[in-house]
């Protein structure tokens, strides 16, 4: 690829607001306070693509342009530095949460609404925190900052890479780890990353490339962008609306919600969230940007709209998804289980409140200083 003009960096509005609707998805799918009337802007996170992916794809981005893009003209070893940095708070972080809902999870052992997976040989501490330390076990709602962590620490001979014009190399790497997916030594979805990483590397080169990529979009006429635009969001349309009819039509009863249900069964098995194989890449790929455009479009109406709820949290990503972390496991321990919701309205009212105790975080930055944001 040619290089990059050399030109300072502006931030990109719609990467905000994006990330602002994934978290706030992210946080109400942890919540699972359903049916809340919030349904439909959600999908329960259990259609054939989820946000979590496009909260992956939005860092990855903004990553590279931030360390990619904003630093070309700084020394390698200085954007190195940043992201080994970033690295080891994220594992950091990472590795106290789990430790911490863990203990907190053996003094409520017994309740059942905590969730699954918790390590449960309390007596062999030793084992609990080298399997916590080598990233072999997680625990609680923040169990992504792992992946982070691991993303980051490879993440600058990416760079290195990129910086050299290999970017072929690159893909050829990711896509080769990608299908190492079921040779790992972890088990079941602790191979994730090796999975995942094509989602946040596949961002990174976006992000790199950013500039050029605009630059050639922008060659493309007016006539044949409009073209490429409305093909787009509408086969996300159809892909979406076809995903929610399979997913949910048990639902219907009678004869036809066993048939479409029976059907789900069988397409799902291509849409793996853990393994995240090529026809959910694919079906993230077109969701995404189709998103990524009709925001785009909008921008300045969703800003007026919800822009002061959405932006903060966009802004401060990575302290949001560690806030919510905390949120979801104290108010399924002290507030109500998932399953015990009894109407729509407490499950909206308890959803509505976990949004606006995160909000407030932002707002008054709540140990905004120990938490990486």
């Amino acid at each position: 690829m040619p290089k990059i003009a050399k030109k300072p960096s502006e931030r990109i509005i719609t990467l905000d607001l994006l990330r602002g609707y994934f978290l706030s998805v992210i946080l109400l799918n942890h919540l699972n306070y359903y049916p809340s009337g919030l349904d439909i802007f959600t999908g329960r996170g259990i259609l054939y693509v989820s946000t979590a992916e496009g909260f992956f794809a939005v860092s990855g981005i903004v990553l590279g342009i931030i360390r990619g893009r904003k630093l070309i003209e700084a020394p390698f070893k200085k954007a190195a530095s940043l992201l080994f940095k970033r690295s080891f708070q994220l594992y950091l972080t990472s590795i106290i949460l789990t430790l911490l809902f863990t203990f907190i999870g053996w003094i409520f052992i017994s309740d059942d609404g905590l969730k699954y997976g918790i390590y449960t040989d309390w007596t062999n501490i030793w084992d609990l925190l080298w399997k916590t330390l080598t990233l072999q076990y997680t625990y609680g709602w923040a169990d992504f900052l792992r992946y982070y962590a691991i993303f980051l620490f490879f993440t600058p001979a990416v760079l290195w890479l990129l910086r050299k014009g290999y970017w072929y190399l690159v893909i050829a790497a990711s896509l080769s780890v990608w299908c190492l997916y079921p040779l790992s030594f972890y088990p079941d979805q602790y191979s994730q990353p090796l999975s995942w990483q094509v989602v946040f590397f596949g961002g990174f080169m976006i992000g790199y490339y950013w500039p050029l990529l605009v630059e050639r979009w922008y060659r493309i006429s007016a006539k044949a962008r409009k073209a490429i635009g409305v093909t787009l969001i509408t086969t996300a349309a159809i892909t979406i609306l076809a995903s929610v009819v399979l997913v949910f039509g048990h639902y219907l009863g009678g004869a036809i919600g066993p048939q479409i249900n029976a059907i789900h069964n069988i397409v799902e098995q291509s849409f793996n969230k853990d393994r995240l194989p090529i026809p959910r890449i694919l079906l993230g790929v077109i969701w995404f940007w189709a998103l990524f455009w009709v925001v785009r479009k909008h921008e300045d109406a969703i800003i007026k709209k919800v822009g002061w709820f959405l932006l903060p949290l966009g802004a401060n990503s990575l302290y949001v998804y560690t806030i919510q972390a905390f949120v979801v496991f104290f108010a399924h321990l002290f507030i109500i289980k998932p399953l015990e919701t009894p109407s729509i309205i407490i499950n909206l009212s308890v959803s509505l409140l976990a949004l606006a105790v995160v909000w407030i975080a932002v707002r008054t930055k709540f140990l905004m200083k120990i938490i990486p944001r």
